[in-house]
């Protein structure tokens, strides 16, 4: 499983880009946002941490 904070452009096993999200298995709610996870073309599963906008650190 890979990490968020060390994601490459590209899937390090086949190739896909990272920006083409092949399947979400799973999308989960956080204090800061959401945590999706991901399955690319080749199988890899991908977490993703997401911000979303008026959470915490966010100004009004």
């Amino acid at each position: 499983m890979e990490s968020c904070t060390n994601r490459a452009q590209a899937c390090p096993d086949c190739g896909w880009p990272e920006s083409e999200i092949y399947q979400v298995v799973s999308r989960h709610p956080t204090s800061t946002g959401m945590v999706v996870y991901t399955r690319c073309a080749c199988g890899r599963l991908q977490v993703r941490s997401l911000s979303l906008p008026g959470g915490p650190g966010t100004q009004r």
